[in-house]
């Protein structure tokens, strides 16, 4: 076996030292798990080398890591000795032996951009752990706590988290003589994922299918080929190569029996190169008639976001009756502009379920919101039954927007994939994890949007009992409710006065804020007053941004002077008999309320919105009688002897001079 040296050094440690490290125990160092290990070789490599970027030093590991399997292996080679001994150069040994031991991967152009010091001190980090010996799931999670924050996007390329690569597999379920592709396989997650599910359920009655991966980008072609060399034995075939490039599949259309992926999106990396555009359905213009029907042109779009594209290049590849799971940014799922995707999907087989994944799912890498579509291609159309699809929602994904899987406490954060993936193909179809709905039409495919109805804890039924459970729209035609939209003063109006300009910061606690962030002349706020008509007794709600829609607020005879910003919603109350500012303000902050809330707003990439589907939030109408009486009374009561307090405060604050 081939002795390793360790640590960047000028100092060549002693042959029996150099052995002894190579086999020391997992824990020498630090060392735990090979997760910390790849991590630990990352920074130190990243803060010691001369690779300049971070991009340049992950391309480099998948040559470390090559060697460091050559390493492994029992036969003794010359000219790694040399190396590692220091008597010989990187560039004249260990290249010219990876590029014989690993034609496929080690091309003639590759080169290290790491030092000789920096490529033994590598290996050093390396030395207590054995890759050639690791599970295959082991080897990828450790992979991807590798390389997960350092890529961060810049070609739309955000790497799946582990917890959500499980669950899509296990949804999908594979079985072992299947053929599955990742036609955007960055580093092989879900391959490996993959490989790991099948092997389970392999035979010698029932061998293994062949997995291919293909990635535009060079780089991570290699890696990924590095990586699946261990973790699937050979059996995985990456390609480098641009996936959207009809040219590139030729015979293969229509082969796999799963697609599973993650595609690179954003509008800012759009399609448009026109001998490419021409090629799909979903690079042409689409237009709709007077009957609201989709029809395909000739003419070809100027540009395609490349998930668009992805998503029917996935659906070609699929044998008839075939599965794809896919991860697309949330826009595509409630943009009435783009429903002729979603026209064309049905064509073409059924929606089996769709995921919602939450916000933080790929944070800290993105922000953007991003579902799951579970796909399975139509087989023979005369027997294709109109399937409900299933709808599954998660709230937490195993980690938090920092990228942590453990609080402070060290308690595992919750991951709903694993839950929602773990019941899904149960016998018993009582679980409440998933429910089924109708998308045979319409253009919303929002997940959560579809699930109606949203349980009520024990208590909070206890507490509305008897109200009638009615939609903000029927409050409205009923003339219960009036809605108003906020208006945008413009930056110039902002510090020209002391009324305040309400913007959705300056709600919190039930209340605006005191000191305003913005303020605005008399002449700017006489413009909107007779508009916005605000009234002691008024409900605001914010229905557009990042992470404040739901936010209320009511307005007091201390405050209601003031001028509201567009993100914000005005609700008057105009029969006051039936219910009272306070009642709807309590009614909108019950639990059960505010997960209804997170359904109804759409994500465009970051940025989300309510919209006129706030009409459709269904409220308990907490009348002047019932069992809720006592907290709403009491709700009341906290919120005016505050305001009469803040105000006393705001009058006594104002003859400070500062």
């Amino acid at each position: 076996m081939v002795t390793v040296s360790f640590r960047a050094t000028s100092k060549k440690l002693p042959t029996d030292q150099a052995h002894l490290a190579l086999h020391a125990p997992a824990h020498v160092g630090g060392v735990k798990n090979l997760s910390e290990a790849f991590r630990r070789l990352y920074y130190h490599l990243y803060s010691n080398s001369s690779a300049s970027r971070a991009e340049r030093i992950v391309d480099d590991l998948s040559l470390v890591l090559l060697l460091k399997l050559a390493t492994e292996d029992e036969r003794d080679d010359d000219c790694l000795n040399a190396f590692l001994s220091g008597t010989a150069p990187a560039r004249k040994s260990v290249l010219p032996y990876l590029r014989t031991r690993f034609p496929e991967l080690v091309r003639p152009q590759h080169r290290f951009h790491l030092a000789d010091q920096e490529i033994r001190g590598a290996l050093g980090d390396l030395a207590h752990v054995s890759l050639s010996k690791s599970p295959a799931h082991v080897l990828g999670e450790a992979f991807q706590a590798l390389i997960g924050p350092q890529l961060r996007g810049e070609r739309g390329q955000f790497f799946t988290p582990q917890s959500l690569v499980a669950a899509m597999v296990e949804i999908l379920d594979p079985q072992p003589g299947e053929a599955i592709i990742d036609p955007a396989c960055g580093t092989g997650g879900f391959l490996t994922e993959a490989h790991v599910y099948q092997s389970r359920r392999a035979s010698t009655e029932n061998p293994l299918g062949p997995l291919t991966g293909v990635d535009k980008d060079a780089d991570l072609a290699r890696l990924a080929s590095t990586l699946l060399r261990v973790a699937t034995q050979d059996r995985a075939k990456i390609e480098n190569a641009n996936s959207l490039e009809v040219a590139h599949w030729e015979s293969r259309w229509e082969t796999y029996d799963v697609v599973l992926t993650n595609p690179p999106f954003g509008s800012k990396i759009g399609i448009k190169d026109q001998s490419i555009l021409a090629e799909y359905a979903f690079g042409r213009q689409w237009m709709r008639d007077s009957r609201g029907m989709w029809h395909e042109t000739e003419g070809v779009s100027a540009s395609q976001d490349p998930q668009v594209l992805f998503l029917e290049l996935c659906v070609r590849l699929l044998r008839p009756g075939g599965r794809l799971g896919i991860v697309l940014p949330e826009g595509l799922f409630g943009n009435r502009t783009q429903s002729f995707i979603w026209d064309w999907i049905r064509s073409q087989g059924d929606i089996v379920a769709l995921l919602d994944c939450p916000r933080t799912t790929f944070q800290p890498g993105t922000d953007t919101k991003t579902n799951v579509l579970v796909f399975r291609k139509a087989g023979d159309c005369a027997s294709r039954r109109k399937a409900r699809t299933r709808i599954g929602v998660a709230l937490t994904c195993g980690h938090d927007r920092r990228g942590r899987t453990h609080a402070p406490d060290g308690t595992a954060y919750a991951n709903d994939f694993a839950r929602l993936s773990r019941v899904y193909h149960a016998a018993d179809d009582s679980s409440s994890d998933w429910t089924d709905a109708d998308l045979e039409t319409g253009d919303y495919l929002v997940p959560r949007y579809h699930v109606r109805e949203v349980p009520a804890s024990r208590s909070e039924r206890e507490l509305v009992k008897g109200a009638p459970l009615l939609t903000l729209g029927d409050l409205v035609e009923k003339g219960v409710l009036e809605m108003k939209k906020g208006h945008e003063v413009g930056g110039p109006a902002y510090g020209t006065g002391d009324v305040p300009f309400v913007r959705t910061s300056d709600l919190a606690n039930f209340e605006i804020r005191s000191d305003p962030t913005r303020s605005i002349s008399r002449e700017v706020y006489e413009k909107y007053r007779m508009q916005q008509n605000l009234r002691a007794g008024d409900v605001l709600m914010v229905v557009d941004g990042r992470y404040r829609i739901g936010t209320t607020a009511v307005l007091t005879e201390n405050n209601h002077r003031c001028v509201v910003q567009s993100h914000i919603r005005i609700i008057k109350i105009l029969r006051t008999e039936i219910v009272d500012p306070y009642a709807i303000l309590f009614a909108l902050n019950l639990r059960f309320v505010k997960l209804r809330i997170r359904s109804l707003v759409f994500v465009q990439s970051t940025l989300g919105t309510l919209g006129n589907r706030l009409l459709e939030l269904t409220i308990p109408v907490l009348g002047p009688d019932g069992p809720w009486k006592g907290q709403v009374d009491h709700f009341r009561s906290v919120l005016l002897e505050r305001d009469r307090l803040l105000t006393t405060l705001n009058w006594t604050g104002r003859d400070v001079d500062l």
